[in-house]
């Protein structure tokens, strides 16, 4: 029996690395704005905190502070608007690559299920060969028995 060979393997193997690889991306992407996430939430409480301690403080000391802290603060706002632009575009090339991971892996799919009808063609045909061959070898034994048979009945006429 000849061995399945399906001419669109080296396309589905293709296809199975491009999804991995863009799977990898996407969790690369996840965790970069999981990094930017918490960088932000971390500024956050940073400034919570310092405004925090700033209330607690008498008023004659947090009069000088506050300048201070209000322009630190416009810096670390400023911060925080870049790393949300940041996270903004790290969600944007996520959504991108969710969309290009979802055609990917639905072209794999096909690939596959293709291959598995191909695989059960090949299969059926396979079965149907060797039937006929089986089919073949009984109908010549069948005619190689009955010319037997009748050369020695013949035979048998002969000598009487």
């Amino acid at each position: 029996m000849k061995r399945f060979k399906w001419p669109l393997q080296r396309l589905l193997d293709v296809t199975v690395q491009r999804e991995r690889a863009v799977r990898a991306k996407l969790f690369s992407l996840s965790r970069r704005i999981a990094i930017v996430h918490r960088e932000i939430f971390r500024h956050q409480a940073s400034l919570r905190s310092a405004l925090a301690e700033l209330a607690e403080k008498k008023l004659e000391k947090r009069l000088p502070e506050q300048q201070v802290f209000m322009r630190c603060s416009e810096a670390q706002e400023a911060r925080l608007d870049r790393l949300k632009e940041n996270l903004k575009g790290l969600k944007q090339q996520r959504t991108e690559e969710i969309a290009t991971f979802t055609k990917t892996k639905s072209s794999r799919e096909t690939l596959e299920r293709l291959k598995e009808e191909s695989l059960q063609r090949y299969t059926t045909e396979m079965i149907r060969q060797q039937q006929k061959q089986l089919d073949d070898s009984a109908r010549t034994a069948f005619a190689r028995k009955l010319i037997k048979q009748q050369a020695y009945q013949s035979g048998m006429r002969s000598t009487i």
